[in-house]
């Protein structure tokens, strides 16, 4: 199903780009579409394919030409690349991003709309992030650490300082010539394949608070991201640690701030806690520790990565 083109007026610019950024789902890029919708006319959607291999590349382009998205493909992957590649070819004041997996609800443009609408002076938004579970939730798994599936689902509007809630990369928006003065999402961080960096949203953020920029989550913004079952282990649990303590590390560089201290607690809960990584990768044992561990032991290779100049991650 086309989408229908919008026409451009002098009069009349585009408020909303919306972008889909995959790698090798689209079939997930298909239910993406779909909940977006073909109804909207006055936005402008972009699926940028990032290094996918050429079948699931051949059946990225049919999708978005059904729909249509403009389609971007890139050789390489990397979702800060990809990412990037959209706020150039977007045509919106406004830049929105969609996890691949993350299916919008049906008001969700009008919902976004309507928040960028409302307050001029805001430079980003973001909004619920709801779980569709391809399995339950193991009772096993920390509730301190729900929030690694990417889920904000405890937020409710009317709630004391749910504004200020920090939004997350799978339901976001900006102000696109706020990224463009910040020069975009940073290539140092994002997924880059089987890398699982992350953080690059969480650096714009920090910027945009630094700068005094107005950052508002609003919870009846909501979109439904699906958890896949092969998330749902201890192994991918410890790993998924390891890589947020190498983020946080290499962000905290990038940013410029100071880390040393913290540098040195790491290290030291690293040498302490690291024999706990040698436990079983399908135990679900000691798994808060295990969890501790592998932050730590990922925060100190950031370090390492940064000090050295930014060797490779591989």
């Amino acid at each position: 199903m086309r989408r229908a083109t919008r026409r451009l007026t002098k009069d009349r610019p585009t408020v909303l780009s919306v972008a889909i950024c995959t790698h090798n789902r689209s079939a997930a890029v298909a239910r993406c579409l779909a909940g977006l919708g073909t109804r909207h006319v006055d936005i402008d959607v972009l699926v940028i394919d990032s290094g996918s291999h050429a079948t699931e590349a051949e059946a990225i382009t049919h999708v978005a030409t059904a729909y249509g998205a403009q389609h971007i493909r890139l050789a390489e992957t990397g979702l800060s690349a990809a990412r990037n590649a959209a706020i150039a070819a977007s045509q919106g004041t406004w830049i929105a991003f969609l996890d691949d997996d993350a299916t919008p609800a049906p008001d969700w443009v009008e919902v976004l709309l309507a928040t960028i609408a409302c307050d001029p002076d805001l430079a980003a938004t973001g909004g619920s992030i709801l779980p569709q579970w391809q399995t339950h939730l193991p009772a096993w798994w920390p509730s301190s650490l729900r929030a690694v599936l990417t889920i904000i689902d405890t937020v409710r509007p009317g709630d004391p300082g749910a504004s200020e809630v920090e939004p997350y990369a799978a339901n976001i928006a900006f102000r696109r010539d706020v990224l463009l003065r910040f020069g975009g999402f940073p290539t140092s961080l994002g997924r880059r394949g089987s890398l699982l960096l992350s953080n690059e949203e969480t650096y714009i953020l920090r910027r945009l608070r630094k700068a005094r920029l107005k950052v508002r989550f609003n919870p009846d913004l909501v979109v439904h991201h699906e958890i896949a079952r092969e998330r749902l282990r201890p192994a991918w649990l410890v790993q998924r640690q390891y890589w947020s303590g190498v983020s946080e590390a290499v962000m905290l560089g990038a940013l410029g701030e100071r880390r040393l201290a913290r540098s040195w607690w790491m290290a030291a809960h690293a040498a302490l806690l690291t024999p706990l990584l040698l436990w079983p990768k399908t135990s679900t044992r000691c798994l808060r520790l295990r969890c501790n561990a592998a932050f730590a032991v990922g925060f100190v290779r950031g370090m390492l990565i940064e000090t050295l100049g930014g060797i490779a991650l591989a």
